[in-house]
């Protein structure tokens, strides 16, 4: 039987990963007044200071500090990086696309691990390729299977595929060490700062240009911060206590699914024929890797 555990933090990723589906919609809009650079770098410093009002800073209790202040550190540059080069893309992809080509990680995670000695369960191959196929459905154009029509936007997001994966490997590291909230308010807020004080010294002109901001702007980041950084990073802090990291890389491939639904949902970004299809799989792929561990193959 599957654990009691191994559901619960698979559940606490699904969410997350809808949460995350749901914010590529505002990530797109929020170009229209901010810089990459900005959005990413305000998003997870807000995010990361919202989140300290819940923290009771008397019950913190950190064994190795510095350790600790390592692998934070660490986790918000991987963090600030994986999230930058997926914002820039962004800027000239859509939504459905940026769902689809930052879901690449799912290959990535298994073949990192190979490399950190995490050599994966035989079932997680044939789930992997099942999220990959179901990926590269959603993603191609609809003219062909093997015309994946790439642009300068796709290719930052893919790049920013791999980050997210290293960034998945140390958080699974981490959250067995160190206690969640406060792993994740810290790599947030390092996030945040390591960005502004790149934008500091390399963009100053960008990080302070304030003139297209409105209302619709703050909703935007707001948006982002509490769903993306407060729920969904959070979230996926405490799941993936419970699941190990390829595993974890498959439920949340289901992001892809999230992110071509709500653009289709707001920006009319039409999911054809073969898109529904590649969701389904990657659906099929994420209920297979709870299941085919727990089968016995004599």
């Amino acid at each position: 039987m599957i654990s009691l555990s191994k559901i619960k933090g698979s559940i606490l990723l699904l969410i997350a990963s809808l949460v995350w589906g749901s914010t590529f919609v505002p990530q797109k809009i929020a170009m229209d007044f901010w810089s990459p650079l900005q959005f990413t770098s305000f998003r997870f410093l807000i995010g990361g200071v919202i989140l300290l009002l819940f923290l009771n800073i008397k019950e913190i209790k950190v064994n190795n500090k510095f350790h600790f202040i390592i692998c934070s550190s660490s986790s918000g540059l991987i963090l600030g990086l994986a999230a930058l080069f997926q914002q820039i893309g962004i800027v000239s992809t859509s939504a459905t696309n940026a769902g689809f080509f930052t879901g690449l990680y799912v290959l990535m995670v298994p073949l990192i691990g190979i490399f950190l000695l995490k050599i994966p369960h035989w079932s997680i191959w044939p789930c992997v390729v099942i999220c990959f196929f179901g990926s590269i459905l959603l993603g191609t154009s609809k003219e062909s299977l093997f015309s994946l029509d790439l642009n300068i936007g796709d290719i930052w997001v893919i790049i920013s595929a791999l980050f997210w994966a290293m960034h998945l490997h140390i958080v699974s590291y981490s959250v067995k060490r160190f206690p969640v909230l406060i792993f994740s308010i810290l790599q947030f807020v390092l996030c945040g700062t390591f960005l502004f004080l790149y934008g500091i010294l390399f963009q100053k002109d960008l990080i302070f240009n304030f003139e297209s901001i409105n209302s619709y702007a703050v909703f935007t980041l707001l948006y982002c911060s509490l769903g993306s950084v407060c729920i969904g990073f959070t979230l996926q802090m405490f799941g993936q206590r419970l699941v190990s990291p390829t595993p974890a890389a498959l439920i949340m491939s289901s992001e892809a699914v999230f992110a071509a639904i709500f653009g289709w949902l707001i920006l009319s970004e039409v999911l054809n024929l073969k898109g529904l299809v590649g969701a389904s799989l990657i659906l099929l792929g994420i209920l297979l890797v709870q299941i085919l561990p727990k089968l016995r193959i004599n």
